[in-house]
């Protein structure tokens, strides 16, 4: 989460994510949604999310960082942790 930049943007409580722009991510595993509430919260929506913010949510702020697979399986993983 540090090396693509989204602290720049989301705050994490406990870590050095402390970013002001997009939602606050410390409890992101206990929301029953994402993404201002279009999608539910599955792992399958997160990766989907996570691949193109704009592709699922046009006008969406959050940019395509193009994370490959691997990435986007440890960032599943750790948004499904932060309970």
């Amino acid at each position: 989460i540090q090396t693509r930049g989204c602290s720049g943007c989301h705050t994490i409580t406990g870590t050095s994510a402390q970013g002001k722009v997009g939602p606050n991510l410390t409890h992101f595993a206990s929301r029953g949604t994402l993404a201002g509430s279009i999608l539910d919260n599955t792992p399958d929506n997160i990766r989907k999310w996570l691949k193109d913010p704009p592709a699922e949510k046009p006008g969406s702020i959050m940019p395509n960082l193009g994370l490959n697979d691997h990435e986007l399986d440890v960032l599943v993983a750790y948004l499904q942790s932060l309970k």
